[in-house]
């Protein structure tokens, strides 16, 4: 995806700021920027720009695949529309 403005880049890492801060209160699971890829059971790949998995599905990959898209859907995730996009377009 190609660089976002910088009216929207604030937004996402105000997004990214609220998820982490809530996530360090309870310490439940990783919070992911936008550079974070996942691979879903479909086989698509995606980058939200926040997400979190729980500690425990995080904990059953292992560090190589960590490294890697990790092979699960998040089990939270914030997309920022920016005013071009469309809401069917984003689902």
């Amino acid at each position: 995806m190609s660089p976002t403005g910088a009216n929207t880049s604030e937004r996402n890492s105000d997004l990214n700021f609220q998820l982490r801060a809530w996530n360090r209160q309870n310490n439940l699971g990783k919070v992911f920027d936008s550079n974070g890829g996942f691979t879903l059971p479909n086989g698509a790949d995606r980058s939200p720009d926040a997400s979190w998995v729980k500690q425990e599905r995080w904990d059953s990959l292992t560090v190589e695949e960590q490294d890697k898209f990790a092979l699960l859907c998040p089990d939270f995730v914030m997309e920022l529309m920016s005013p071009r996009d469309t809401l069917p377009k984003t689902r």
